[in-house]
């Protein structure tokens, strides 16, 4: 699993899950398995990726930006370790929800309210970036740099941020998902899963705290 900055549950899961498969399936791939897209397509493909992920383009071709998407969800579905991201992984995990969760609320997958085993009419992408993104350092850019030179060493971001800050393409290694250690993810994790149903109707998410309803009833 990959590991935030709290606890993920199912709901949020799902809802990663989702994303990343629809995106990749329907807007990266487009075509079945197996099929060969003749040039003319191909460069299609690449255009449509352009215009959907204007912030992803310059650091990943479709094609590998489709490897980094299969690696983060076969990450996200092992359940055995926790993986900790770098900020290229979470720039993309941003942009991805980002788009599904306008797509989603605005009825444009197809689906409906559907998301994995779950009903959700609107998903708050702005209140799930808060709850379990660490930071988005990766999203600073020119700022970044800026900062730094009014500042020098005082900024205390990820060698990969500076590097997406900088429009630097990702290395091999920028694109690496550690296993990290029990001990960790505990450490890391803010707080624990609060209880969510298995499946069926939700409503919009991220659900509403019990106590804030009890304060206002």
């Amino acid at each position: 699993m990959l590991l935030f900055q709290e606890e993920p549950d199912r709901i949020f899961l799902a809802i990663v899950h989702t994303a990343l498969e629809y995106l990749c399936e329907v807007h990266l791939v487009r075509y079945r398995q197996g099929y060969r897209p003749t040039p003319a397509e191909r460069r299609e493909l690449d255009d449509s990726y352009a215009d959907l992920f204007p912030e992803l383009a310059p650091f990943f071709t479709r094609r590998r930006l489709i490897g980094v998407i299969e690696r983060l969800l076969g990450a996200s579905r092992d359940m055995r370790r926790r993986y900790r991201l770098t900020d290229y992984h979470w720039l993309v995990l941003y942009e991805c929800l980002s788009t599904y969760c306008d797509l989603h609320n605005d009825d444009a997958t197809g689906t409906g309210d559907t998301v994995g085993a779950y009903e959700i009419e609107r998903i708050d992408f702005d209140a799930i970036v808060e709850r379990f993104f660490f930071d988005t350092d990766f999203l600073l850019g020119s700022v970044l740099l800026e900062a730094e030179e009014k500042a020098p060493g005082q900024l205390q971001a990820t060698r990969e941020a500076w590097k997406i800050a900088a429009r630097l393409k990702p290395a091999p290694g920028d694109l690496r998902l550690t296993p990290v250690s029990a001990d960790e993810a505990i450490a890391a994790a803010r707080e624990s899963p609060r209880p969510v149903p298995r499946r069926g109707y939700v409503g919009p998410y991220p659900l509403h705290e019990r106590e804030d309803a009890d304060e206002t009833s």
